[in-house]
């Protein structure tokens, strides 16, 4: 062959080819950053879908509790990890007709249970649901007497002395995780203010 025909020299092809290599390479770690990146967006956008579900769930579920003074069965008792309450929701299976549950919320093995008692005037366990996975942290705090307060209990006051009370307004704060524990604890709070009722 002579010089003067378009070949190309096995040191271009060897330099063209290592050019590609290294445009190859930097493509590859660009698709794997942002690849990355998603799951992690998605990752807390499931984290933070999942705890605004639970906070909606028990505060909706705040809003609707009553007590009734002098009456042991209507109660708002509560502490920093759980809280027991009497609201008025819809019955099962059914269309605008609603009832009194004594409901109560705690924290078992990072799940949320949700426990429902439908009998108000005996304890017969309820029905246990769990609403929510990977908490790793719930608490309570309870606004009353111009203070938060660490526990609630509605039951103070006796048929003489009827100081029995809701709290003016509860503090749900609540950490989550997600599934494979690479995203840091994410945490949310939210205030329910309760209806004065008179």
């Amino acid at each position: 062959m002579s010089e003067k025909e378009g070949a190309f020299t096995l040191v271009e092809i060897i330099v063209s080819c290592a050019i590609l290599v290294i445009l190859m390479g930097a493509l590859y770690r660009v698709f794997l950053g942002s690849s990355s990146a998603w799951q992690k967006g998605e990752a807390r956008t499931r984290m933070y879908q999942n705890a605004r579900i639970v906070l909606d769930l028990i505060s909706r579920e705040i809003k609707a509790s009553f007590i009734s003074r002098g009456d042991p069965h209507l109660i708002f008792k509560g502490n920093q990890s759980f809280l027991t309450f009497v609201s008025v929701s819809n019955t099962a299976n059914t269309t605008g007709e609603y009832d009194l549950r004594q409901i109560e919320y705690g924290l078992s093995q990072e799940r949320l249970c949700r426990r429902i008692e439908t009998r108000l005037d005996s304890f017969s366990g309820g029905a246990t649901a769990m609403v929510g996975e990977r908490i790793l942290n719930l608490t309570f705090s309870y606004w009353g007497q111009d203070q938060w307060q660490e526990f609630w209990d509605s039951t103070r006051g006796t048929p003489e002395n009827t100081d029995d009370s809701l709290p003016e307004a509860v503090k749900i704060t609540i950490s989550t995780q997600d599934e494979e524990a690479r995203e840091p604890p994410l945490i949310l709070s939210t205030v329910v203010y309760l209806p004065v009722r008179g």
